[in-house]
């Protein structure tokens, strides 16, 4: 029988053992925390970001990891709470020894975790949230985003419908910071590009809307033949179908009308209609050839059998900051920064740049129509897109409002 004394030095020796495998394993892996809504009314969201990414991660560990490390992915719900998110991300750095930070959903959770990425000196990669000060006057440089603006989307669909005929412009947002961005920036541009636009109505409204009715009415009244929407989630569907019960002829100029739960319920009514994405399924370019079917090959039974909308931007944001580290051969913030900094990447959507001074992606624009029949999806869907040229696409450098930015002259 094992004396009292023995037995506490055989504890303290498991203890001892436990902890050096521990030790061991956290040095084998980097961990990455994501942050996204994972409950509430934009779970579908949030679900879909961690999906993306975790599958770069997977492709990304069953290829060698990154610097000899498997990623480890940590997953939180930040609730569309900015001091959710700002808690649940200091608590990852701080005893998971999070070394990076993922997000998509919410400008404002977006500015929270660039304060805690600032503090804490890690990477954070802007997956999703839009409004351009947040790489412009709040710019910070431990942040880098890879998704489209509200700015970059209304040179996308300046240039798209430069080639179109129609010049009647209804804008119709959702009632805060992004909604009015979206309807400002396009506003501001297209008006100024091209010559005879007119901006026939604009509203707002409040999120989770049932009765789109009041305000159909005043859009058929308009003589409005394109409605500009940044509207997602259940508000994109029920001002569409609303619309076409009520006869609404004009078509939608959208941000999001490439969603695999939305558009399926939509259906016929989004046909005619556009989309410009910061992916598309159905961008024609080798890359994205080749990731569409490995995508489909894991995922045919599922849910989303195909990538759309934030799967395949999620998994390109991610995949962006994987080759940013190689590059870097570091997982230091600062040598990570410097590396991204100007960096080309030969992604899915194409050529895409990270412009050095402000931390913004630039890539081309795609701007699909929705078609009725889609060559792989069940529902309508957007045929191979137009891409609009980056250069045509990136917001100028003076425009930012980035202070950095008005003494470079380059990329």
């Amino acid at each position: 029988m094992l004396t009292l004394k023995r037995r506490g030095v055989m504890v303290l020796m498991c203890l001892v053992a436990i902890f050096i495998v521990g030790q061991a394993l956290a040095a084998d892996t980097v961990n990455i925390v994501v942050l996204d809504p994972l409950s509430g009314f934009m779970k579908d969201l949030g679900d879909k970001t961690v999906w993306g990414v975790q599958f770069a991660v997977d492709e990304t560990n069953a290829a060698g990891g990154l610097l000899g490390k498997q990623i480890k992915l940590i997953t939180e719900d930040h609730q569309m709470k900015p001091d959710v998110a700002a808690r649940k991300a200091i608590r990852a750095i701080m005893e998971d020894k999070a070394q990076f930070i993922i997000h998509l959903v919410s400008t404002a959770v977006a500015q929270a975790l660039m304060d805690v990425a600032e503090k804490n000196k890690v990477i954070y990669t802007m997956l999703g949230a839009e409004s351009d000060f947040l790489t412009g006057k709040n710019f910070s440089k431990y942040t880098f985003r890879t998704c489209f603006t509200t700015g970059n989307r209304a040179r996308a669909y300046t240039e798209f419908f430069k080639t179109k005929p129609w010049r009647k412009f209804y804008l119709m947002n959702q009632d805060y910071a992004f909604g009015h961005a979206v309807a400002d920036d396009f506003k501001k541009v297209i008006t100024k590009e091209i010559p005879g636009v007119k901006i026939v109505g604009e509203d707002y409204h409040p999120f989770n809307l049932k009765d789109f009715g009041p305000y159909i009415t005043k859009i058929q009244a308009s003589g409005a033949e394109i409605i500009f929407t940044g509207n997602y989630g259940i508000d994109l569907q029920n001002l569409m179908k609303q619309g076409a019960e009520m006869g609404v002829k004009a078509r939608y100029a959208t941000y999001f009308l490439d969603d695999d739960v939305q558009l399926p319920q939509i259906g016929q009514t989004a046909v005619g209609s556009f989309v410009n994405s910061t992916y598309l399924a159905t961008i024609d370019t080798p890359q994205n050839k080749a990731f569409v079917e490995r995508w489909h090959k894991k995922f045919k039974d599922t849910a989303h059998p195909w990538p759309a909308a934030n799967l395949g931007y999620s998994y390109n944001g991610a995949m962006f900051l994987f080759e940013a580290i190689k590059k870097a051969k570091s997982f230091d913030a600062e040598a990570v920064i410097k590396a991204w900094e100007g960096m080309e990447y030969p992604s899915v959507v194409g050529k895409q740049i990270m412009r050095a001074c402000d931390h913004q992606i630039m890539m081309p624009g795609p701007v699909g129509e929705i078609q009725a029949k889609s060559k792989i999806f069940s529902f309508p869907f957007a045929d191979k897109p137009v891409m609009i040229p980056l250069d045509k696409v990136a917001v100028p450098i003076s425009e930012t409002g980035n202070p950095r930015c008005g003494s470079v002259t380059g990329k």
